[in-house]
Formats: structure tokens, C-alpha cells, sequence
């Protein structure tokens, strides 16, 4: 009795063992990572903005660029599914005509931390479409507000003494080509915090929206 037992226990041990190696040979984990590496355009405005009733908007105009990864999480008939964290560097803000002795202009330094889906498509041999979608989160690295003639009256907008918050968060989606390894983008981002925390001196409920255009390379 007792040889048979530790007979079946030997036997199970083998079963056991063997169950890891048998799965591993059925099922590769391989995770797909690409990262890439993005520059572009990017135009803005503060939406909402009610500050100088008097001045005429002009768009902001910028640069966009910084890195991000693709993990390829699904596919689904032709379908590929991933997740796309990125960091970009971000120039944001608003311009205005001058108006009698006043040149006013806020020019935004972010830095952009966006986390989208991603859906693609291969149309072409080497062609793919590329949707992305998701939140982000920008935090304010330094802004001039300049709201005079002189450089003397510039400041910084995140400051103690400026009139905007730092953080930032919204929706950021984009609508891209890829050909073999080049990318195209078009995309923007809408942001739902209110930027004005100096109520005092200015009125309005400022959000940050903006566009971008940029060329890329994944590897």
C-alpha cells in the first residue's frame, strides 16, 4: 500500500512539473513594444477666455514633440489593439492683435503626459491607419504672460504670482498614417480644467484646446 502510494505521488509530481514546460511550448508570452519618437506643429487658444473683451484672438502657434510607446495588447480580424503612453514637450497658450500700447500674449511651456488607445489597420502593404484616444494630464513647466509693451512686464503664468494653475487634464485624440517606419499625425487635445486661478483682475473660465501636425519615426 505504501509503494503504491508513493507510487502515485511520484507520478503526480511528474505530471506537475511537466504542466509548465508543456504550457510555455504551447503559449509564447512575446509583448510587442514599438517606441517612436514625434515633432511637429501645434496651434492653440485659451477657450473661454473672457479676460481683454477688447483684444482680438490670434492663434497661438508652437511646437510639439516628445516620445511614446506602443504595447500591442489584442488582434482582432485585421484589428491591432494597444495601449500608447507618451511624454511631449507642448507649447500651448494664446495671442491677441495689439491693441493701443498692449501686446498681450500667453505663451505656455507643457509637459504633456498622454495615455490612449490605440486602433490600427493595415490598408496597404506596409500602410497602416493608426486612431488613438484617450486622457492626459500637462503639467505648466513656465509661461510668460506678457500683457504690456515692455518685456518688463512679463511674469510667469504658473508662478506665485501668476494667474494660471499648473496641472492640466483632458482628452487627447489623434488620427495617423504609418509607412513602414514613418509616421504622420493629426490629432488634438481638448482640456477640461479651468486655468484661471487669479479671479481678481481677470474673468472667464480658460481651457486649454489645441491641434497638431507631426512627422515621426518608430523603431
Amino acid at each position: 500500500m505504501r509503494k503504491m502510494i508513493f507510487g502515485a505521488l511520484a507520478a503526480l509530481s511528474a505530471v506537475a512539473l511537466s504542466l509548465p514546460a508543456n504550457a510555455q511550448e504551447e503559449k509564447e508570452c512575446d509583448l510587442d513594444v514599438d517606441f517612436a519618437v514625434h515633432v511637429g506643429y501645434q496651434g492653440s487658444f485659451l477657450k473661454d477666455f473672457t479676460a481683454y473683451p477688447g483684444a482680438t484672438r490670434s492663434l497661438h502657434s508652437g511646437v510639439r514633440v516628445g516620445v511614446d510607446a506602443d504595447f500591442e495588447v489584442y488582434e482582432y480580424k485585421g484589428f491591432e489593439f494597444g495601449v500608447r503612453p507618451g511624454v511631449f514637450f507642448s507649447q500651448k497658450g494664446e495671442a491677441y492683435t495689439k491693441t493701443a500700447d498692449k501686446a498681450l500674449s500667453y505663451n505656455l511651456n507643457y509637459l504633456d503626459i498622454p495615455v490612449t488607445l490605440r486602433v490600427s489597420r493595415e490598408v496597404a502593404d506596409d500602410l497602416d491607419v493608426i486612431a488613438n484616444f484617450g486622457p492626459y494630464i500637462g503639467i505648466g513647466l513656465y509661461g510668460k504672460n506678457g500683457t504690456g509693451s515692455s518685456s518688463k512686464e512679463k511674469h510667469d503664468s504658473f508662478g506665485k504670482d501668476g494667474e494660471l494653475r499648473r496641472i492640466d487634464s483632458g482628452l487627447n485624440a489623434s488620427l495617423g498614417l504609418r509607412y513602414d517606419d514613418f509616421l504622420l499625425t493629426v490629432g488634438g487635445q481638448y482640456g477640461f480644467v479651468n486655468q484661471l486661478k487669479d479671479t481678481k483682475t481677470l474673468t472667464g473660465s480658460p481651457k486649454n484646446v489645441n491641434f497638431f501636425v507631426m512627422v515621426g519615426y518608430e523603431f
